[in-house]
Parts: structure tokens; C-alpha cells; sequence
């Protein structure tokens, strides 16, 4: 995999999940997905329908601890 290293480095853990707002429901999904993450998670447009949202460890770690 390709990770831009300018805005995700290398050594930072990160999870993604893609989402196709094409699908009924799934943009309303992804707002709740990045309102509940805040300030450790990031949205990428890949194009028009599909985003990407990104979540960095240390948010992770939040929700396991």
C-alpha cells in the first residue's frame, strides 16, 4: 500500500474503512463514523462516491481503553 507520507507517516498506525455513499444510508454512516472519532479521525474523497475515513492509533486506543 501507498501511504502519503506528508500527511500519514509511515510509523503512525492508522485503520480504514471505505464507504460508497451510492448506497442507501451510508453518507449518514460516515458522518456518524467521523463524529464519534473527532479529532483522531479524517475523511479523503477517493472520488464523487466513495470516501475513505481514516483513523489514526491513537483513537483506536480510546475506545479499547
Amino acid at each position: 500500500m501507498i501511504r502519503p507520507r506528508s500527511v500519514y507517516p509511515y510509523r503512525e498506525a492508522y485503520e480504514l474503512a471505505i464507504f460508497d455513499v451510492r448506497i442507501p444510508d451510508v453518507a449518514e454512516r460516515l458522518d456518524r463514523e467521523r463524529a464519534a472519532w473527532q479529532e483522531c479521525g479524517d475523511i479523503e474523497a477517493l472520488d464523487e462516491n466513495h470516501f475513505v475515513l481514516i483513523v489514526r492509533a491513537g483513537g483506536v486506543r480510546r475506545w479499547v481503553a
